[in-house]
């Protein structure tokens, strides 16, 4: 017997029946929960932006902007190779004389 073609039913009081469902239920939310980062990436980044939307946003180039970070008038954020600027710097830089 190879046990293709074959059907094989299980009786099993509800009781039983409901305690598994709930139990698959449980695990599989647990499961779900593990695969969900606790902060998504837009959340952790929404604080932030790119070099590159930094000078699209006020208009300079990228000779201007690493003069910036070089002077230490601008504040960045270095991840391995990104350069990444707080969102606030933008405002800042049209409303602090000493950028410029």
């Amino acid at each position: 017997m190879n046990g293709e073609g074959t059907t094989t039913f299980v009786l099993i009081p509800v009781e039983e029946w409901q305690m598994i469902k709930s139990t698959q239920h449980e695990i599989l939310q647990w499961v779900r929960q593990q695969r969900e980062p606790a902060i998504t990436r837009e959340q952790a980044t929404s604080n932030y932006i790119t070099a590159i939307e930094f000078m699209e946003a006020v208009r300079i180039r990228r000779s201007k902007f690493d003069e910036l970070v070089a002077t230490h008038k601008l504040n960045v954020v270095k991840k391995k190779r990104k350069i990444y600027v707080p969102v606030t710097e933008i405002e800042r830089y049209f409303r602090d004389p000493s950028i410029g």
